[in-house]
């Protein structure tokens, strides 16, 4: 049995030809090399497998090559080129990794070496690798070796963190900056690859393999070994993702299309078969980012050469893009952004998740499908209402006082209080502070509300269960604005559960998180009324202290807690009438 070796060495580029994707600087050195304009030392950075280290090696035997071809590459058949194949019969090019060597005494031993003139060839090259990781008295010894040394010696830094080095090291070096692998490239290459190991390869498993590589050829060769082997030799997009546990595209599109519609629970019931399969929610949340980023670069023939996708998947991607307003993808962007950096520190990651869906399926509400604003709704009144009369002008003077005729009867629609935020449910009509997607909302103290208007005994009442009761509950955070952001942390970190089927109860992690949902409760009560269609709802608060959920409290909210545990302070405050400034 042969001994096996992975596709990232065997098929390692010995040519400048051969490496894939940097085509600008492979060309720069072999010109280099044509006219002899050869620099003392060279730093190649860029991110993990690139090319650095391959393109430093074939650097190396290039120069040192007895006989070049016209077109700059070595010839392979000379000593000095058959002693670099052969890896341990070359005695012109080293090697120093600086992550293990990274001290002023290596650096010393290095200065020794360099002294001493090559055996045969022209040249002797040092490969630094990982350069970065120099201390710095390591780089200050290393200076003026750098910058003066013999003209048969060169040096060749690489490194993935350019930003780590020096400035007087970068002064000293030629610098080349790799880029990352595109993944048409990628995936060329790895079909190459799978012709020569007489594998059969789908597009869209290589299309994924090379998504997943983010820009690395090292990468890719060793996930397309991973599959290969999981497979059998027959790699399908189908295995692959199973394999390398991705989220299929199919998802994704589903999913736009409820957004579109407004499936809420559809989308929510998705979510629920994603992460059953063993899924983590950030991974959707990462993936549905990349997904509405693809559809707002299909939507113009400009941005479309920034798909990186095949052909077919790109026919798709614009067919569904046809279908969604830029307002649409920008605001979903958004909520898919912000609940990714909420989502490490969140303690109810699922429900997080859900308000994001619920929040994209709603944010392209204020235009309908012709892109016109809605009108506002009018008002219904109660059957056989009696009509207001209106008061008889008064006469101008007594002197001319004529009879003045009453004015006819008119109805008179009536308006919410100016100065009242609080949702009520009365006389058949129900003001909450955001309509369910219906109506154009107006500003209420800075809150938006809509009035619903229903008549009574028209619809039946819902009956109260405990998955419709916590979407509810969800929708109700969701709405809310900007400034009751504390009140839509509490209720993120609270869960409704039902006691009867007219009433609920909340369970709150401390007295604090109970207060904030307690001077919302008329709100919260009347939104679950109006949205079951049941006046008789009731609900309840609970104090559960074991939870220990971890809040972000404001600066009022701080400045209470403070007082609390320390009477002092509290003293303070009642004699000076303290105040936060």
């Amino acid at each position: 049995m042969e001994d096996y070796i992975v596709s990232a060495r065997k098929y390692r580029p010995a040519t400048f030809q051969s490496v894939v994707g940097q085509t600008a600087l492979t060309a720069t050195l072999k010109n280099a090399i044509s006219t002899g304009k050869l620099a003392n030392a060279y730093l190649f950075c860029g991110p993990r497998g690139v090319g650095k280290t391959t393109c430093a090696r074939i650097f190396a035997k290039t120069i040192n090559c007895e006989h070049p071809g016209p077109d700059g590459e070595a010839c392979g058949q000379c000593e000095s080129c058959r002693s670099f194949n052969e890896e341990l019969r070359s005695y012109n090019v080293f090697e120093l990794d600086a992550a293990s060597n990274n001290s002023v005494e290596d650096i010393r031993n290095l200065t020794e070496q360099v002294r001493i003139p090559p055996m045969n060839g022209k040249y002797k090259v040092y490969v630094i690798d990982e350069v970065h990781m120099l201390s710095s008295a390591a780089f200050n010894a290393f200076l003026k070796t750098l910058e003066e040394p013999p003209k048969y010696a060169i040096f060749i830094l690489a490194t993935t963190e350019k930003h780590k080095i020096i400035p007087t090291i970068l002064s000293r070096c030629q610098i080349y900056d790799f880029s990352r692998i595109s993944n048409r490239d990628i995936v060329a290459h790895l079909q190459s690859v799978a012709e020569k190991e007489g594998v059969t390869a789908e597009q869209a498993a290589l299309d994924i393999i090379a998504e997943k590589s983010d820009g690395g050829m090292r990468d890719a060769l060793s996930i397309f070994d991973q599959v290969v082997s999981f497979t059998g030799g027959q790699v399908t997009y189908q295995k692959t993702i199973e394999n390398l546990n991705v989220i299929d595209y199919d998802y994704y599109f589903r999913l736009t299309d409820m957004f579109l519609e407004k499936r809420i629970p559809d989308s929510m019931l998705l979510l629920n078969d994603i992460l059953s399969k063993g899924f983590d929610a950030s991974h959707l949340i990462s993936g549905l980012m990349l997904h509405l980023r693809n559809l707002m670069v299909s939507r113009d023939a400009c941005t479309l050469p920034l798909l990186q996708v095949s052909d077919e998947m790109r026919e798709r991607y614009s067919k569904q893009a046809a279908r969604c307003q830029p307002k649409f993808l920008f605001r979903a962007l958004k909520i898919c952004n912000d609940c990714d950096l909420n989502y490490r520190i969140s303690k109810n990651k699922r429900l997080l998740v859900e308000l994001a869906l619920i929040q994209i399926a709603q944010a392209d509400e204020d235009d309908d499908s012709h892109g016109r604003k809605p009108t506002r709704l009018k008002p219904i009144f109660k059957k056989n209402a009696a009509p207001q009369q209106a008061a008889p002008a008064p006469a101008k003077s007594q002197t001319a006082a004529t009879p003045v005729e009453p004015k006819p009867a008119t109805q008179v629609t009536p308006k919410p209080a100016a100065t009242s935020a609080v949702p009520t449910f009365k006389g058949g009509v129900f003001t909450s502070i955001y309509g369910n997607g219906a109506g154009r909302p107006d500003q209420v103290h800075g809150r938006q509300t809509v009035k619903v208007i229903m008549q009574e005994n028209d619809v039946p009442a819902k009956p109260l269960t405990e998955d419709l009761l916590q979407m509810r509950w969800t929708q109700f955070a969701a709405g809310l604005g900007r400034q009751d952001t504390p009140l839509k942390n509490r209720m993120v970190n609270c869960i409704p559960s039902m006691l009867s089927p007219d009433s609920f109860c909340v369970t709150a992690g401390n007295p604090m998180m109970a207060q904030e949902i307690e001077s919302a409760k008329d709100r919260i009560l009347a939104f679950i009324r109006n949205s079951f269609n049941n006046p008789s709802i009731t609900m309840g608060i609970n104090v559960d202290q074991s939870r220990g959920v971890e809040l972000i409290l404001t600066r009022d909210e701080q400045y209470a807690r403070m007082k609390e545990e320390s009477p002092a302070l509290k003293e303070l405050d009642r004699i000076f009438s303290l105040e936060l400034r």
